[in-house]
């Protein structure tokens, strides 16, 4: 959806530049070594932190949300150690904002994103452990705002996911109005190699201590 009354570029100006921190020791060779990496990471954070990041994450896309009066917005079901998403989904809805949540395809080749009533409403995928909204498919360029789980991400926001290839392959599709906000703890943002073609860049990050844009 076009927010045409929303200067984005003047708002993301305002913003604290994303810088990478302390990189693993030893120094990770592969994509798979980045990730076990960040996954130690994430596990390791104490309860009150993951709930600073959530607290966090709410806070931030509140924000934007009233600054580009985003109407529907995009979710992720957390994870493993993926920082939390509930109360912010009850907080937009409240608000009267639509969510949505990723589906993959019955055949699993793909995801797809699906209209939502809540988090009280995802469903179990059948021999997974991922939790599925059961609505309509909503397209990419209904979504106003999308939330992104990222396992670790560069300072110039080009994402690290689990492997599936699921966002890679879906975020080509979505228009550029769309807003992507990577969610990653701060200790993860890493030039994390290599960043291949099909790896995707987001438009902002938000960590524990707010949202970071570009350097």
């Amino acid at each position: 959806m076009s927010l045409p009354d929303w200067d984005r570029r003047n708002l993301l100006d305002t913003l604290p530049v994303a810088t990478a921190a302390a990189t693993p020791e030893p120094l990770p060779g592969d994509k798979r070594a980045w990730r076990a990496a960040a996954d130690a990471v994430a596990r390791a954070r104490t309860p009150q932190a993951r709930k600073q990041h959530a607290q966090a994450l709410n806070r931030a896309v509140l924000q934007l949300v009233q600054a580009s009066g985003a109407k529907t917005v995009g979710l992720y079901s957390p994870i493993g150690a993926e920082t939390e998403t509930r109360d912010l989904a009850n907080t937009l809805l409240v608000q009267g904002i639509a969510l949505a949540y990723p589906r993959l395809r019955a055949d699993g080749s793909a995801m797809d994103f699906a209209a939502a009533t809540g988090p009280s409403a995802l469903q179990v995928r059948p021999r997974s452990r991922l939790l599925e909204p059961v609505g309509p498919v909503v397209a990419a360029a209904d979504l106003d705002l999308v939330v992104i789980p990222c396992q670790a991400a560069t300072p110039a926001l080009v994402r690290l996911g689990h492997g599936g290839g699921y966002f890679d392959r879906w975020l080509p599709g979505v228009p550029d109005t769309v807003l992507r906000l990577g969610v990653v703890p701060a200790a993860c943002i890493w030039p994390w190699q290599p960043v291949e073609a099909h790896d995707q860049a987001l438009h902002l990050l938000c960590t524990e201590n707010g949202l970071l844009r570009a350097g």
